[in-house]
């Protein structure tokens, strides 16, 4: 009988809320470079490949590709927490216990520590090309290359346990850490170079969705009406490295856009549709976002007719 009532203590503990905290942040944000670039694997086992391609924006090298199920949330809630608290040197400090809760709306449990100690390494780790950087001069230049990662240095407070044994040798241990952003990072999040997000609908999003949504966001949209505007993108090779898709047919590929854009539309309100539709010279996604004076018919006419046939 101990036995039972210490276990309902313990999880009617866990189902409290946390009243020492103060509330989740509501909003992240992000470089809007990145936002874009094909750095980030919508299937897990493809996270961890190595990568040399061509996205969007140009040529896309990586010693391996970042998941979007929790390295595209992390990064997202590091650079507002940098943004709003961090140091002219790019360093910001936190715990994994803000991060999860932020990320995921509840208390943290061992596997969310776990799941998060494991990204921040890859986040650390992962090595990344910036054709026309220099890294050491800190200044843009076409004739430079230079090898990066997104975050510069991360270390992490031991807890006393992990200082009487030693701890795991080359684990993330503690639950406090301090990371550093890259020069490149800081420069561009200075200049104005900033996408945000709302945690509310990223917690609603996973996968492709998910991927598909947080470059969306970071988009440039043309107004097609009064309080309406929309945004394309071109489906191609460069298009699906981009969002990270790696399927064998393109119809398969199309059909996942699909399902992906249905799930923004009901996580995210403002977004009217987010389609899959044939163009001259090929296939394009769609999104039209905001606005109730036009019927959906009218604003898909209108972007149809603003695309290029080519």
């Amino acid at each position: 009988m101990r036995l039972v009532s210490g276990w309902v203590g313990r999880l009617a503990a866990m189902a409290e809320p946390d009243r020492d905290l103060p509330s989740c942040p509501s909003q992240g944000s992000l470089e809007s470079n990145l936002a874009r670039k094909g750095l980030f694997a919508v299937r897990a086992e493809r996270s961890g490949v190595p990568v040399e391609s061509q996205d969007l924006l140009g040529l896309i090298r990586s010693s391996g590709l970042l998941k979007v199920d929790p390295d595209l949330d992390v990064l997202i809630w590091l650079t507002e927490a940098f943004r709003t608290r961090g140091d002219d040197e790019g360093v910001v400090s936190f715990t994994l216990y803000e991060l999860s809760r932020a990320l995921s709306g509840r208390k943290p449990t061992g596997n969310d520590t776990r799941r998060l100690k494991a990204s921040l390494r890859r986040l650390r780790t992962t090595a990344v090309d910036l054709v026309g950087y220099d890294a050491i001069g800190k200044k843009a230049d076409a004739r430079v290359a230079s090898v990066e990662t997104l975050l510069e240095k991360l270390t992490s407070r031991l807890d006393d346990l992990d200082v009487a044994s030693g701890g795991e040798a080359g684990a993330l241990r503690g639950n406090t850490f301090s990371i550093q952003f890259p020069a490149w990072i800081v420069v561009s999040l200075k200049a104005g170079h900033v996408t945000y997000y709302r945690f509310e609908i990223l917690r609603k999003l996973s996968g492709l969705a998910k991927r598909l949504w947080v470059y969306l966001e970071a988009e440039r949209y043309k107004k097609i009406g009064q309080g309406q505007d929309a945004t394309w993108i071109k489906l191609g090779d460069r298009a699906y490295a981009s969002l990270g898709m790696h399927y064998r047919q393109e119809r398969q590929a199309r059909a996942a856009l699909k399902r992906a854009g249905v799930s923004i539309c009901a996580a995210d309100p403002r977004y009217e549709a987010v389609s899959v539709e044939r163009r001259p010279g090929g296939w394009a996604v769609i999104a039209e976002r905001s606005g109730r004076d036009m019927q959906r018919g009218e604003i898909r006419a209108l972007i149809r007719s603003s695309l290029p046939a080519t």
